[in-house]
Order: structure tokens, then C-alpha cells, then sequence
């Protein structure tokens, strides 16, 4: 009977006991992002025997005991953060969710391989570090001019590069030729946030480029998220723009982004001077799907495209239309380009990766020139790429490329033509010739390129390639090598060479027929570099390079044919970069380039300044972290008077009565020189479920006056400076989800 009593107290205390639990449940997440953190510790404070620890998805169960007022802890990677929690008998208790601010070191990060082993005159930059640099507006393009080789070019973010113009430069983002790569107003047509990092390419660079005696501009976008859907909303000074992106299943995301202008819907127009602008506005998108259709494949799908609209209109008063009166009126200036891609990567074995590339590009433009004319452009290109790579060894890499290219060209003009290089000092629109065009014309182009890279010793590597390369248009041929070197002369430097030959089409203005010349060659370039670079310790690294360039086939004007090659030009220089990692609160960097460019008239034997020499340009960078949520940033530029052809008289005048300008020697005179102080703060808020990043930015600290030429009156006997156009403020807010 005892027995029987006491296991009847003993049922109802464990009955009692069981009623008396409450099962505590929730999520631990990071706070900002919404991701979920496993492997997160919950805890009870004072009860140390109650601990759970936190799932994939990051939810925890434990369970409590004892009611009353407890202190839930949730930690992570010496990160914590506590809860009270009240319990009553008989009482639910609600899900605790947690979301933990993780410092920079512990927040998620993704490692990737360098997109091209090549070290020869290289450099390369994230997207973010750009994008918050001082003057930038938040567009990382802008950023560029920062960098070593790269000259400033006033009101456009368009690189110049080591003597060369924006115009002789090659873009490619995610391996895809871009045609349209800035709006009218300097900013790039890529929403920032995409851009993941830049392979700025400065000279000899591999013979897998084509069409292009500049530079090369390699712009990788990131993935898409695949965590979960998110977006992000920013509005800036200019403009304003959305990016949605996420996954659709477990092997396919996906994301969204497009911008436009609006400050003309606001401000319709302004009057300056007697010229009338509309204000102009542009939009632009971007779309990536990811596809992982197996483990050996892949497939992308890219959508590109931008869009500006520029309208003016001259009274007679203007001083432009006093100088060139056939510009009275109104001009409208528009320009539209689109792309459509899809790449399909494949790893064929454990030795060789293949990429196939289908690529669809359109670019249009509609010029209204008041009474100059009209002239309206369309061109479709459709290209398939192929590059495969192989692993012959360890430390042996070939790689082969192919292209086959068709570009159908429209060209309706009803123009005055004036054939004008940089190599006429007097461009008069007035007086040229009217004339008319309808034509339609194909070009097909093809392509073939390879290239070795081989450690032939433990600390020397050659490259060597060459391209094969031919269009039907001009009917032109080219074979081109290119070799690099090298030489780890210790572990912490590297000494690097090259030399490569490279030819680049002239302009379709130059080679359409009755407006141009379409017998002309391509323009030729000859590239050579030597660099070393040393790294000092974890948080410091200098590098310095030499190079030569040469340049033939430019192209000039001729009054009998419009165009013909008959000039050459050099380029040299020294640049020398210093920079601090971003390792800790203080980063940065401090370029200086020495360098000279000239163009020689072959058939005239004047030889001059090109118009972007700089002789000396040097840029400090600096960016301070003072925490988490507060950054500051400066930025100062200093270079050289960039060069300008003088008006010194006349010499006579026009069948309309104008003055025609006498010109002194082209780009015999300079401008004072340039310089400028930005600065820049960033602000983070952050809270549970998203983001909120702010900057603001002040241009031109010390507001230097710098002058970008001259404008003179209607008999060229007195002159008036010219200032280049520069917003005092920028500023940008940005929500993230």
C-alpha cells in the first residue's frame, strides 16, 4: 500500500513538474541584413546548464524551468546581445528573436580568384573602395581618375589613359563589349552597387582585347544574392534608382536594377548667356540571371541598356551663335544603346574551362543641329565568343580565343560636313559643305587570339600571345604579338615587362562614305612597360612603371578625300603609386604621374602637345573610419595647365562679314594649373531588418577657380575665362533590405 501511494506522488510530481516548463523558441539574426547566423549560442543567464545552439536557418529551442524575470543571452563570435524575458505560470511565452550588429571582420565575405592571372601594367580596385571615394557622387567610374596613368578630362568621368583619349579606350563588363558606358553628364550607366571590381589595363595588355590602342576597362558585376529577396532604394542629388535581387530556387537567382534622372521634372530649363538647356535626363538598367544547371555548367543571361536626351537652344546673342551662326535655333541631341547576352560556362574536365558568349548590342542616336542639319544613326551587332582555358601543368596555362562578329550600320544625314581632327586648329561649321546620305552598310569582323603563360622557373613567368584579327568594311588584316614577363625577384616584389603591338578602327565619321574616308587604315599602336612593385608589410604597398607608346596611322583632315592616315605620335612617362590597405581606420592611396604625349602632322611636320598631356598630375586619397556607422574621405587632385591652341588675331573675314580667327601654334598655350580639395563623410544606420546608408559630399573645399579655356568676343580681340561646371554639394541616401 505504501508503495503504491508513493509512486502515485511520484507520478503527480512529475506531472506537476512537466506543467511547470516553458519551452522557449526564436531565431538569431544578423542585424541590418536579416541573414540568419548558425552555430549561435543562446543562453540563460545565471542557469548555465539551459544553452541551445542555433540551426542553419538560425533558430534555437531550450527549455525553462523556473518562472520569473530571466535574462536570455544570444552570442555569436564574441558578439552578444541580451533579452529580458518574463515568465508566468500559465502564461505563453512569445518568440525571441535576436539580430546581432557583427563588426566588419565577421560579416559574411566572399573570396574569389583574380578574374586574369596577367600582373604585366595592371591595376586593380573594388568597386567599393571607388564608390566612396571623395568627388565621386557614389559612382565608382568617377573614382578612376584616380588611379595611376589615368588624367583627368573635364565634365566626363571617361578615362584618359597614358597619352591617349577616352575615345581610344575598350570597355567590358562581365567579358561583354560595352558600347555605351557613360551618360551625357559624365555619370557611368551602371548602378554602383553592381559593380563589383575593375581590371584597369594600361598598356601591353593580353591579345584576348581587340579594337582598342588606349586602355582597357574590365568591369566585373557581382552575383545576385541567394540568401533570400532584397532590394535596395537610393536617391541622390541627380537621380534616383531600385535593385531587387534574390533567388528563385536553390540553383537559379536573379537581380533588377535601373535608374533615372529627375531633376527635370522639377527644373524645366535654364538660360545662361543666352543659350536656353533643357535640363537633360537619362535612364538606364540592369538584369542578371544565374543559372547553376549542373555541377559542370552554367548559364547567365545579361540585359544592358541607357538612354539620354540633351535639347538647347542658341539665340542669336549667344556666343556661340556669334562665332558660328548656323547654330541658332534648337538642338536635340539623343543617344540610346541596349545589350543582350547570355554566356554558358562549362568545366569540359578538371584541366579545362570553356566560355561561349552570344552577344546582341544596339546603339541609336538622333542629332537635330538647329540649321546645320540632322543626322540620325542606328547600328545592330550580333557576336559569339569562345575562350577556352587550359591547365597543360601546374604553373602552365594556354588560352585560346575566337570571335565572329556582324555589325549592320543606317546612317540618314543632311549635314553640313566639316572634317575636323585634332590636328585643325580652326573648325568652322558655318561654311562646310551641305551634304546629303542615305546608307546602309555591313561589317564582318572576325577574330582569333591566343595566349601562353608558363612558370618557367619557380620565380619567373613568361606570357606570350598573339591576334589575328580581320573586317570586310576597310578590308584590313592584322597579326599581333604581345609578350609579358614576370620576375617574383622576392617575396615580397615583383618586377613585370611588356610589349605589345595593337590597331583600332577610326570612327564611323571617318570611315562613312561621302562624310569620311572609307579607303582609310586602322590606327596602329606600339605599347612597352617595365614595373616593379613591392609590398612593405600587411598594410602598405608602392609600385612604379615606365612605359613608351607609340602611335601611327592617325588620322588627319584632307580637302580631297576628307580623312587620310598621315600622323604619329609618342607618349612616355613614369607613374609611382603608394597605398594604404584598408586594414585598418585609416586607408588610401597617393598617385604621381610624370608623363609627356605629342601628335605629329606627317604631312605638315608640326608636331604639338597632345590635348590631354599633363606633364605632372598627382592624387591623394584618404579615408578615415572613425567606427562602424561614421567614415570620412578626401580627395586632391593637382595637375599640370592641360594644353590649348591661343586665338592671337585675325585674319580676315567670312563671305557673312565674321572674323576669322588666326591661331597660334595647336596646344601651344596652357592653362594655370589645376587643383581642387573634396571631401566627403558616409553615415550607416542600421537597424533590425535593413539598412540605411547616407553621404554627403562638398566639392571644391577651397573653391579654386580653375579654368577649362577661353571664349572670346566676336573680332577675337579680348578673351574670357571658362570654368568647368561643378555641383558646390552632392549627397545620396540609399535604404537596403
Amino acid at each position: 500500500m505504501r508503495i503504491a501511494v508513493y509512486l502515485s506522488a511520484l507520478m503527480l510530481f512529475t506531472i506537476s513538474a512537466s506543467a511547470a516548463d516553458w519551452m522557449i523558441s526564436g531565431a538569431v539574426f544578423e542585424k541590418g541584413t536579416d541573414r540568419p547566423l548558425q552555430g549561435a549560442e543562446v543562453t540563460v543567464r545565471g542557469i548555465p546548464e539551459v544553452i541551445a545552439a542555433t540551426a542553419a536557418n538560425g533558430e534555437f529551442q531550450l527549455v525553462l524551468t523556473v518562472a520569473g524575470d530571466h535574462e536570455l543571452v544570444a552570442s555569436y563570435s564574441g558578439v552578444s546581445i541580451v533579452h529580458t524575458l518574463h515568465v508566468e505560470e500559465g502564461a505563453a511565452v512569445k518568440p525571441q528573436n535576436f539580430f546581432l550588429r557583427l563588426p566588419e571582420t565577421l560579416r559574411e565575405m566572399v573570396v574569389t580568384a583574380p578574374r586574369s592571372p596577367d600582373r604585366v601594367s595592371k591595376s586593380v580596385i573594388s568597386g567599393k573602395t571607388l564608390r566612396s571615394i571623395a568627388g565621386s557622387g557614389g559612382d565608382p567610374l568617377a573614382g578612376l581618375q584616380t588611379l595611376p596613368g589615368v588624367v583627368t578630362v573635364n565634365g566626363s568621368s571617361a578615362p584618359a589613359v597614358r597619352g591617349s583619349g577616352p575615345g581610344d579606350n575598350v570597355y567590358y563588363v562581365d567579358g561583354l563589349v560595352i558600347g555605351k558606358l557613360f551618360h551625357y553628364g559624365s555619370l557611368s550607366v551602371f548602378n554602383p552597387d553592381l559593380i563589383e571590381d575593375f581590371n584597369l589595363h594600361s598598356a601591353a595588355f593580353s591579345p584576348h582585347y581587340g579594337d582598342v590602342t588606349g586602355a582597357v576597362i574590365d568591369v566585373a558585376l557581382r552575383k545576385p544574392r541567394t540568401d533570400r529577396i532584397g532590394g535596395k532604394v537610393n536617391v541622390s542629388l541627380m537621380g534616383a534608382d531600385f535593385l531587387v535581387e534574390g533567388p528563385r530556387t536553390a540553383d537559379e537567382s536573379f537581380y533588377f536594377a535601373a535608374r533615372r534622372s529627375y531633376v527635370d521634372l522639377f527644373v524645366k530649363q535654364v538660360e545662361d548667356q543666352g543659350v536656353t538647356i533643357q535640363i537633360p535626363h537619362y535612364w538606364d538598367y540592369q538584369g542578371k540571371y544565374l543559372w547553376q544547371l549542373n555541377d559542370s555548367n552554367k548559364i547567365a543571361f545579361h540585359l544592358h541598356g541607357a538612354s539620354d536626351q540633351l535639347d538647347l537652344s542658341f539665340s542669336p546673342t549667344s556666343n556661340a551663335a556669334i562665332h558660328e551662326p548656323i547654330l541658332v535655333g534648337d538642338l536635340s541631341l539623343s543617344d540610346a544603346g541596349h545589350s543582350q547576352a547570355v554566356v554558358l560556362d562549362s568545366v569540359v574536365s578538371d584541366t579545362v574551362l570553356n566560355t561561349l558568349t552570344l552577344q546582341h548590342r544596339s546603339r541609336s542616336a538622333s542629332n537635330r543641329i538647329a540649321q546645320a542639319g540632322n543626322l540620325d544613326f542606328t547600328q545592330e551587332s550580333l557576336m559569339l565568343r569562345d575562350q577556352i582555358r587550359l591547365e597543360i601543368s601546374e604553373g602552365h596555362e594556354l588560352s585560346l580565343g575566337t570571335e565572329l562578329s556582324q555589325t549592320k550600320v543606317k546612317v540618314d544625314a543632311d549635314l553640313n560636313n566639316t572634317p575636323c581632327t585634332q590636328f585643325d586648329a580652326n573648325c568652322d561649321l558655318t561654311t562646310g559643305t551641305r551634304l546629303q546620305m542615305s546608307n546602309h552598310f555591313s561589317v564582318l569582323g572576325m577574330a582569333m587570339s591566343v595566349q601562353d603563360r608558363k612558370r618557367v622557373l619557380d620565380d619567373l613567368t613568361l606570357v606570350g600571345g598573339v591576334r589575328y584579327s580581320k573586317e570586310d568594311y576597310l578590308d584590313r588584316t592584322y597579326t599581333e604579338p604581345r609578350v609579358g614577363v614576370e620576375w617574383e625577384w622576392s617575396r615580397d616584389t615583383l618586377l613585370t615587362a611588356g610589349w605589345g603591338k595593337h590597331n583600332q578602327m577610326p570612327t564611323g565619321q571617318q570611315i562613312v562614305r561621302l562624310f569620311g574616308n572609307p579607303g582609310l587604315d586602322h590606327i596602329r599602336a606600339d605599347h612597352r612597360v617595365v614595373g616593379i612593385a613591392q609590398k612593405l608589410n600587411t598594410d602598405w604597398n608602392w609600385k612604379s612603371e615606365a612605359y613608351y607608346k607609340k602611335f601611327s596611322n592617325l588620322v588627319v583632315s584632307d580637302p580631297a578625300i576628307n580623312y587620310i592616315n598621315a600622323a604619329s605620335g609618342k607618349a612616355y612617362g613614369l607613374e609611382f603609386l603608394l597605398k594604404k590597405e584598408e586594414t585598418e581606420k585609416l586607408s588610401g592611396w597617393w598617385v604621381l604621374n610624370l608623363a609627356k604625349s605629342q601628335r605629329r602632322n606627317d604631312v605638315t611636320g608640326e608636331a604639338f602637345r597632345f590635348q590631354y598631356d599633363e606633364p605632372v598630375n598627382t592624387t591623394l586619397v584618404g579615408k578615415y573610419k572613425m567606427d562602424e556607422d561614421w567614415s570620412f574621405g578626401l580627395k586632391w587632385n593637382y595637375h599640370s595647365g592641360a594644353p590649348y591652341t591661343p586665338v592671337i588675331g585675325t585674319s580676315g573675314n567670312y563671305a557673312d562679314g565674321r572674323f576669322i580667327p588666326a591661331y597660334a601654334g595647336i596646344n601651344s598655350g596652357t592653362l594655370p594649373v589645376y587643383h581642387k580639395l573634396d571631401f566627403r563623410v558616409d553615415r550607416l544606420y542600421v537597424m533590425d531588418h535593413w539598412k540605411l546608408n547616407a553621404y554627403f559630399e562638398l566639392n571644391n573645399v577651397y573653391r579654386r577657380k580653375n579654368i577649362a579655356g577661353y571664349t572670346y568676343n566676336a573680332d577675337y580681340s579680348a578673351r574670357e575665362p571658362v570654368y568647368p561646371f561643378e555641383l558646390p554639394i552632392s549627397f545620396g541616401v540609399q535604404g537596403e533590405f
